[in-house]
């Protein structure tokens, strides 16, 4: 179980926003900050507080589930598979959101401005995404992903104003 990944599942992002679980504030940041980029072992040394019983816990209540390897690969499948399919809506959608900045130009607005958008936690937790994006395929999904992001936490008219600052066209 611990040299395994796991990857929140919809299970676990609605209970990120609903707090129905009873569940301490250390088995809670696991569960915020979990992945599948890092094995449940990893995550043992780096969330301080939690046990493999926590990890149980979040499986049992079907709040993580297990990637199939460790890769980030296996993770975006398995995280797909959660999800659902996309609607053809929702794909043309998200060709619209793609920004034609460069990789560096990306990079500086997302570090600039996660923590403006998005406040002090969230910010920081995109910041170190934005790091472990290897090429510019990677940067522009997650600046789908923030975003979105920031739709939820200031609204769509401040989303758009971001949407202009990355120069992607609003329909």
């Amino acid at each position: 179980m611990l040299d395994r990944a796991y990857v929140r599942t919809e299970a676990g992002r609605a209970e990120i926003k609903a707090r129905a679980l009873p569940m301490s504030r250390s088995v809670r940041n696991l569960l915020l900050m979990i992945d599948g980029g890092k094995t449940a072992g990893e995550w043992l040394g780096l969330v301080q507080g939690i046990t493999p019983v926590d990890i149980t816990y979040l499986l049992e209540q079907g709040l993580i589930a297990a990637v199939s390897g460790s890769s980030s690969a296996d993770a975006t499948a398995v995280q797909a598979s959660i999800i659902g399919p996309a609607s053809t809506t929702a794909s043309s959608n998200a060709d619209a959101d793609i920004s034609p900045l460069d990789y560096e130009q990306l990079y500086g607005f997302l570090t600039r401005h996660a923590k403006q958008y998005l406040g002090l936690i969230k910010g920081y937790r995109m910041v170190l995404e934005v790091e472990r994006c290897p090429d510019l395929a990677a940067l522009r999904q997650l600046t789908q992903r923030f975003i979105a992001e920031v739709s939820q936490a200031q609204g769509e008219v401040v989303a758009d104003q971001v949407r202009r600052a990355l120069s992607i066209k609003t329909s």
